[in-house]
């Protein structure tokens, strides 16, 4: 299939950048010596995912239970939720742990975990808790030196359906560091931290079978993850602006694409607009306060997928089903170069965001659509 035969905006996934994608984290993981977790919340595509475990169709992370219900039912049985896990969700999830799942929640309170608790032995569900640590202020967790993660691990011992897993941060912060020293020190910091609380969970004679270090760039940019077991990752397999942004990895590599087609013109101010506005695209600007100001994506060429013109023409506003094309710097699109009925792809600033409200995939080889990939998207199951 051609791209004329797609109504745009659509989905594109390039398979071979896919792959290379794939590739290059799997063996950053070896040489690290650490385990490699893909999280599915990017992708939500069980068809995906086979790509990406290969063989070892084994542990995922997830952020919703329609993504955890998919793989369970595609035959992984090991999947760990990282969002935040409200206890009245696990009914769904209970029927699954029964039948085979080994199934993972992040926790940081002891609040929470006395819920959970409490839902877990109502419904006869055990599940397996990681720590999430709180080290660079990004978002949650705990502070490993704090009574708050002294009350967790009372009420995790009080709890006969609750067991400790192990330890979790997040590597969030390293996302808006472009400066690769600044990157590598942060990541050592949450190594570190990670690496000696768990030492002294041992010595106090708890068993502690995973030290993980969660977010693309930091197994992307680490020097030693020594200590730890396990990396989760999931926006490497597709790539996006802002990952390009920061310097973990290059345009080339961003793997999934919006088509979108050339409909309106406005010659006396210059504007060009595409069918692809904030619904298609996301309004994520997680470009802004990066060198590249990306807008709301980058203009390609349709079939080779190269920046046009010089590389600077942008998505510089959306409504809901448009965009306007301009230069980066404000100045008019070329329409010579956008003539009514052409076609473009966008690449995202936030590959999870824009993929979000689309069916699925439409993948890519050599300039023509092979294949369907669908998604698990939604909340409730």
């Amino acid at each position: 299939m051609t791209f004329d035969a797609l109504i745009t905006p659509s989905l594109l996934l390039d398979k071979a950048r896919f792959f290379n994608n794939i590739a290059a984290m799997a063996a950053r993981a070896k040489a690290l010596g650490v385990r490699l977790r893909p999280h599915m919340k990017t992708c939500k595509s069980v068809a995906v995912g086979r790509h990406v475990l290969g063989g070892d169709w084994d542990a995922i992370a997830v952020s919703t239970l329609v993504e955890a219900r998919a793989f369970f039912e595609a035959g992984v049985r090991d999947i760990r939720y990282t969002a935040p896990f409200a206890a009245e969700k696990l009914a769904a999830i209970a029927p699954m742990i029964q039948d085979g799942l080994h199934f993972e929640v992040l926790l940081d309170n002891a609040v929470s975990a006395a819920r959970l608790g409490e839902a877990a032995a109502a419904l006869n569900a055990d599940v397996a808790v990681m720590i999430e640590l709180d080290i660079d202020g990004y978002r949650g967790g705990c502070r490993p030196d704090g009574e708050g993660f002294q009350a967790l691990l009372r009420t995790l011992d009080a709890s006969p359906h609750l067991s400790l897993q192990g330890l979790y941060s997040y590597g969030g912060k390293t996302y808006g560091l472009p400066d690769r020293t600044e990157r590598e020190a942060l990541i050592e910091k949450h190594r570190r931290v990670l690496s000696q609380t768990a030492e002294t969970l041992r010595k106090a004679g708890r068993t502690i079978g995973t030290v993980g270090l969660g977010g693309s760039p930091p197994l992307q940019t680490a020097q030693t993850l020594e200590g730890l077991t396990e990396a989760c990752a999931g926006v490497f397999v597709f790539e996006d602006l802002a990952q390009a942004g920061v310097g973990v990895t290059r345009l080339d590599d961003i793997a999934v694409t919006v088509l979108a087609s050339v409909v309106q013109h406005a010659p006396d101010s210059g504007r060009v607009y595409i069918d692809a506005g904030s619904l298609a695209l996301a309004q994520d600007r997680s470009t802004a306060k990066q060198a590249h100001d990306q807008g709301y994506g980058l203009v390609c060429d349709a079939e080779t997928c190269e920046p046009l013109g010089d590389g600077d023409l942008i998505v510089a506003a959306v409504s809901q089903e448009h965009g306007q094309i301009r230069r980066r710097d404000g100045g008019p699109a070329p329409a010579e170069l956008l003539p009514v009925g052409a076609r473009v792809r966008v690449m995202p600033n936030h590959v999870c965001m824009t993929a979000n409200p689309y069916e699925g995939y439409h993948v890519v080889e050599k300039g023509a659509v092979t294949a369907w990939w669908p998604r698990a998207n939604g909340w409730s199951v």
